[in-house]
């Protein structure tokens, strides 16, 4: 059934019709998207009655098994598994990376932040 069914059916070979499909897709378009900087972007356990709006600035720590996200001198939250690339790109900068809050859980538990 399958591709001997979808060819009799069309009645065109399947081949022809992605004649040139491939370069097509390779062409620049209209929505091809342009990143200058890796976006990591990780989800924080937050600690209760921390108080954290999005836009704030957040220091995240790499510690034994995750993460730490500090707002100042007070823990606010934790990432548990980051994931592999984050973590060494953490270690690289010293251990320390800035953090910008995106976007906060609705329950207020849980928060994504953008690590630079």
């Amino acid at each position: 059934m399958g591709l001997d069914y979808i060819r009799s059916q069309t009645g065109k070979p399947w081949r022809k019709r992605w004649d040139g499909g491939l370069d097509r897709l390779k062409a620049p378009s209209l929505l091809d998207l342009n990143m200058s900087e890796t976006a990591r972007t990780v989800t924080a356990e937050l600690n209760a009655g921390c108080h954290v709006k999005a836009g704030d600035t957040l220091i995240v720590q790499s510690g034994g098994d995750g993460f730490t996200i500090s707002d100042g001198l007070r823990a606010i939250g934790r990432v548990a598994n980051p994931s592999p690339e984050l973590t060494a790109a953490v270690r690289d900068g010293g251990g320390y990376a800035e953090g910008v809050l995106q976007r906060v859980g609705l329950f207020g538990d849980t928060a994504e932040i953008s690590v630079k």
